[in-house]
């Protein structure tokens, strides 16, 4: 490798766990939910296609958030019947410099560049900034995306955050009381110190939401530049030794314990 270049980083796949396959295909599931597990949009959005009467089942218009349908129906949606298929969860480890989105106009590396499913349709779960790294996740199975990043379910996503500079006693007291953000407060779930020396501090920082650079933002309030961010925690989901820029699929067990419950179909 030529002196100054960056090293390439091939898409590498990890040994996975074949997910189980409790098969739902027979349940009646809300029209929203049963949508948003065929992979066509978030719930939110799905609710937003039926209301706008974008969406057929057995040939009828359905408008009602409660109406419930199973595989045994057709199910439309601009003349496409949507069915149930094998969900799939993906853990990535995301290196600094990919964007965490499907596709970008500017033609600037995406986190699907580093994934080999070309036969499913992915996309992330949340975000994570260019310049920041670590666990992503990333799926075809719209319900549990909602699940993960609704705040009503409070999911909780852990990062090591480093930052220049040794952090004050007083900063350490500002950002555990909790700080303004754009109107809202940012108020950690917990914060520690793992290492410090004169000239940069590095933290452990579990917050429960997901606004953009919610965490360079408020250090930046408190006059600390961030140096590097990795997430390391999605629920109660570890990336452990994953190397960087690798991924595999996740079990059942290990979505169940992302979003802390018995199983994402059982309501």
């Amino acid at each position: 490798m030529i002196k100054g270049e960056k090293e390439k980083i091939v898409p590498r796949r990890e040994k996975t766990t074949v997910p189980d396959k409790k098969s739902i295909y027979e349940k009646k599931l809300r029209i929203a939910k049963y949508l948003a597990a065929c992979g066509l949009a978030s719930r939110r959005k799905c609710e937003e296609l039926i209301l706008n009467e974008k969406i057929r089942v057995n040939k009828k218009i359905v408008k009602d958030l409660a109406y419930r349908v199973s595989n045994n129906d057709v199910v439309e949606y601009n003349g496409k019947i949507l069915k149930l298929k094998e969900n799939i969860v993906i853990a990535l480890n995301k290196p600094a410099g990919y964007i965490s989105t499907t596709k970008d106009d500017f033609e600037r590396k995406t986190v699907l560049d580093l994934i080999n499913e070309k036969n499913i349709r992915l996309f992330p779960v949340g975000r994570l900034d260019t310049d920041s790294r670590g666990l992503m996740l990333l799926t075809n199975d719209g319900e549990l995306a909602y699940r993960i990043l609704h705040p009503k379910f409070q999911v909780s996503k852990i990062y090591e955050v480093t930052i220049e500079e040794k952090i004050t006693d007083t900063g350490l007291k500002e950002l555990r009381r909790g700080i303004k953000i754009e109107n809202r407060r940012l108020t950690p779930l917990n914060l520690r110190i793992l290492k410090t020396d004169p000239y940069s501090t590095l933290l452990e920082i579990n917050i429960t939401e997901g606004r953009k650079r919610i965490i360079r933002k408020a250090f930046k309030k408190l006059g600390y530049k961030v140096l590097d961010l990795k997430r390391t925690q999605i629920g109660n989901f570890r990336l452990k030794n994953l190397r960087e820029g690798s991924y595999r699929t996740l079990s059942k067990k290990e979505i169940n314990s992302i979003l802390e419950i018995n199983s994402i179909l059982e309501s």
